[in-house]
């Protein structure tokens, strides 16, 4: 049976402030990621992203320039991402409404609200890992399916679909990562590589579509 190790992903984090980036690799020295990486702007995450590509990303939000929602919808919407499924955790300073919004519409998978601990990293890492959602592919939104589930007979129906939208089932590659298994692994890339091209085939075919930020 494979034993399960956080440590074989591997985490990108995107911050500009340098005093946050020390205070991360303080909090990583003694864990799973002590050689995790960092980047500290849009540009320099997504070179990051396409030379050495990671398995989950952790971004701020307000930074200078472009934004933590400008480097997902890079992510999701550009011709040249390697990988519009990687799942990105946006960092926020506010839990409002507006901001958890703001992070769906964009194509965050999760959002961790500030102050940043150890803790609330790991919760992070392991819902990504044993809760993947869905992933929708549509001319206006391009990320997790934030949709609430369908309930019992009788209960409420999810939410529509835009037209021409295709729903993709989570493909498992990073709990097939944590439990080193060759053939699952193997398998979910070849899950994963067949849903990149689906979602790089309506990127070609569609203008992108820049989500609302909040203020």
């Amino acid at each position: 049976m494979a034993t399960e190790h956080y440590g074989r992903l591997k985490l990108l984090f995107v911050d500009d402030a340098p005093h946050t980036r020390l205070m991360l690799r303080e909090l990583l020295r003694n864990t799973d990621w002590p050689h995790a990486e960092f980047a500290d702007g849009v540009a320099a995450a997504i070179r990051q992203i396409q030379t050495k590509p990671p398995d989950l990303v952790f971004t701020d939000w307000q930074m200078p320039g472009e934004s933590g929602l400008d480097l997902i919808r890079a992510i999701r919407e550009r011709p040249d991402s390697p990988d519009p499924l990687l799942p990105v955790i946006l960092l926020t300073a506010s839990g409002g409404a507006e901001y958890v919004l703001g992070a769906r519409q964009a194509g965050a998978n999760d959002f961790l609200v500030k102050p940043i601990s150890m803790r609330r990293i790991i919760e992070r890492v392991i819902n990504a890992v044993t809760r993947p959602r869905p992933f929708i592919v549509s001319p206006f939104y391009k990320g997790p399916d934030w949709r609430r589930p369908a309930q019992p007979a009788g209960g409420a129906s999810p939410d529509p679909l835009p037209p021409d939208s295709i729903v993709l089932p989570p493909d498992f590659l990073l709990l097939a990562k944590v439990r080193g298994d060759p053939t699952a692994i193997r398998e979910a890339r070849e899950r994963r590589a067949e849903a990149i091209a689906i979602v790089s085939m309506a990127i070609a075919a569609t203008p992108r579509v820049v989500a609302p930020a909040c203020t």
